[in-house]
């Protein structure tokens, strides 16, 4: 009889220590999955925004590369920009189109954006014109054909 409970009790003993096992892996998981849904607050429909260009003098300089753009909206448009990183000779116009961003009605909220920027060795069109990809509010490329000098 006494072999048969303590055979029992560490039956009992397996059972709670594998529930808490479970538990305890699967409750942070949980708690992770919570506290994303809260911070995901849905990025704002761009109503209007200026055409990013390509900065001139990046242009000649032949820079290029990525700007992000920390975005603050209050709801209807950018109250404030930071450049997180970037070429200083992009970082400024990135910056400057960001500002003239205006949203759809929407919570308020901080993003990033990434501007791309690109030059070109072949070109269709008109060279004097960018091509400006806008993947909003995230995402803006600018390609400008690559500056050559002509003597």
């Amino acid at each position: 009889m006494a072999e048969l409970t303590s055979k029992r009790a560490n039956a009992m003993k397996g059972f709670w220590l594998c529930r808490v096992l479970v538990i305890w892996t699967i409750l942070p998981l949980a708690n992770w999955s919570a506290v994303a849904q809260q911070s995901s607050v849905a990025l704002p429909k761009v109503s209007s925004a200026q055409v990013p260009l390509y900065p001139p003098v990046a242009r000649v300089a032949n820079v290029e590369g990525v700007v992000h753009v920390k975005v603050t909206t209050d709801g209807h448009r950018v109250v404030s920009t930071q450049v997180e990183d970037g070429n200083k000779l992009l970082a400024a116009s990135a910056e400057d189109n960001a500002k003239t961003w205006q949203f759809s009605l929407h919570e308020p909220v901080t993003f990033t954006v990434t501007y791309t920027y690109k030059l070109l060795t072949e070109w269709k069109g008109n060279p004097d014109n960018p091509i400006v990809v806008l993947r909003f509010p995230t995402e803006v490329e600018v390609s400008r054909m690559r500056w050559v000098e002509h003597n």
